[in-house]
């Protein structure tokens, strides 16, 4: 059986336990009961003791231009915010920092955010969130939202999808010549380009992406209205939504120097909190994987006042858990519901699991996955 057939036959059976009403009784006896696969083969039934918290991840809400990288039909996200709102314990972000410290219950507990600030929040997602009376948090890049121009990512997913020809050359660590032969040829070229830029410096990033507009240049009109306005931001905060900081650029922020990082993670919330005229207490990492953190964030992050930071490093969160590191579920986009149910029961059951086996979603690309079709240029 082939890898593809394998996913195939685990999506009849979790589809089939979902309808059958199996998965039902399983998310009942996680509210009190977790796996225990410390000192034996087979593991226990154990009462659940302390806090276990899901952060999830999301992105864009919607389909259809830019961002290219994600997309989540409106339908599909009401349906996962009805399941959780039906089967467990939403708190906000405010909520989990306060349990990780002084705990209140070892029931499932779940906390919605979103990166990014894309328009689809808004239009799209922000009435789900109002009917089903998700408490949400909405990480901001800040450039964006006040230039109104998508990240230099977006921008770099546009080029490649948009590039004339069957290849383009282009100098990364070397010369390179990127396949376009086909849209997941493209694809795989932007994330093989994203990743590489990803240990660069800002300045180095900056000087290729003016490299590549220039050779690819962005037709405008595609580029507008893909992010958040203030007005929208302001509207979602007075209905409840939570708001935080993503930095100024979404850079990574290991590969900073010490001015660069307190600029984007202190002037981020200024800003933030001079549109909001209300106090910022959350960061994300943009990209978020444990190298790409560093150390030197924490001091900065405690510094500037902030109580959390989360990362996108899979995993729950509980007492033992860093506020400055906290670890998130990214959602796989192309999950069914069925699926989407079976994986978040199973993380809660295996609570003694750092991390749990699931695809790398969609609404990650901007991390790599599979390296690109790339020749070496001839000389």
């Amino acid at each position: 059986m082939n890898d593809q057939q394998g996913v195939g036959w685990r999506g009849l059976v979790v589809e089939g336990l979902h309808h059958s009403g199996i998965l039902r009784v399983l998310e009942r006896m996680t509210r009190s009961w977790e796996l225990d696969k410390r000192g034996g083969v087979w593991p226990r039934l154990v009462r659940a003791s302390i806090p276990r918290i899901a952060i999830f991840c999301y992105h864009r809400i919607g389909v259809g231009g830019i961002p290219l990288y994600s997309e989540l039909p409106p339908a599909e996200f009401e349906a996962q915010m009805s399941h959780l709102r039906k089967h467990y314990r939403i708190i906000s972000l405010d909520q989990v920092v306060s349990e990780i410290a002084d705990p209140v219950t070892s029931e499932p507990s779940v906390a919605v955010t979103f990166d990014d600030g894309y328009r689809g929040l808004f239009t799209e997602a922000f009435p789900i969130l109002q009917a089903y009376q998700i408490p949400a948090t909405i990480y901001l890049t800040i450039a964006p939202i006040e230039t109104g121009q998508v990240a230099w990512y977006d921008r770099i997913f546009f080029a490649m999808s948009i590039a004339s020809g069957d290849s383009l050359e282009l100098a990364l660590d070397g010369p390179r010549r990127f396949s376009l032969s086909s849209t997941p040829a493209r694809m795989r070229a932007a994330v093989e380009i994203i990743s590489w830029l990803r240990g660069c410096t800002p300045a180095r990033r900056k000087e290729f992406c003016a490299i590549l507009e220039n050779k690819v240049p962005l037709p405008h009109v595609e580029l507008q209205d893909r992010m958040l306005t203030w007005d929208q931001v302001h509207t979602m905060h007075l209905a409840g939504i939570s708001f935080g900081a993503h930095t100024m650029t979404h850079p990574v922020v290991s590969r900073l120097s010490p001015s660069e990082l307190e600029w984007e993670i202190l002037e981020s919330k200024r800003i933030l909190e001079k549109k909001l005229d209300s106090p910022v207490h959350h960061f994300a990492f943009p990209f978020g994987k444990r190298d790409e953190c560093g150390d030197a964030a924490s001091y900065v992050l405690m510094r500037g006042g902030y109580k959390s930071a989360v990362t996108t490093e899979s995993g729950l969160n509980s007492v033992s858990t860093d506020p400055l590191r906290m670890r998130r579920f990214s959602i796989d986009e192309s999950a069914s519901l069925a699926m989407f149910a079976a994986q978040l029961n199973r993380c809660f059951l295996n609570h003694d699991l750092a991390e749990i086996s699931s695809s790398l979603p969609a609404s990650d690309s901007k991390r790599p996955t599979k390296q690109a079709e790339v020749q070496p240029v001839n000389r």
